[in-house]
């Protein structure tokens, strides 16, 4: 084989490498992009999830306070019938599910 063969042989190859070596970069530049995107993005969804809980928190606790206020509310055969008791306690127990979600999530 020739010098000039060889040398041509060679520089194909090294042409080849280099734009592999591009596309390797740009990939890396575009998926470095991406990471820093998500990672502001998972922030912003962090301190969002944290205001919720609190959101949640206050209304549990609210929550609670009227049910311990209103205690006598169910104590008190006069106040409410067995039919009215029985619509509080189902959306009550719907609250705390829909708050016990909201927990989790």
């Amino acid at each position: 084989m020739s010098e000039t063969s060889k040398y041509d042989s060679f520089m194909d190859e090294l042409n080849s490498l280099e734009k592999q070596l591009y596309g390797f970069v740009q990939k890396n530049f575009e998926l470095s992009e991406k990471n820093a995107r998500l990672d502001k993005k998972i922030h912003q969804l962090d301190k969002e999830n944290e205001v919720l809980k609190l959101k949640i928190e206050e209304i549990e606790s609210k929550l609670n306070n009227s049910l311990f206020a209103d205690d006598a509310l169910f104590n008190n055969n006069d106040s409410l019938n067995l039919e009215d008791r029985e619509y509080l306690k189902t959306k009550i127990s719907e609250l705390i599910s829909k708050i016990d979600y909201h927990l989790r999530s």
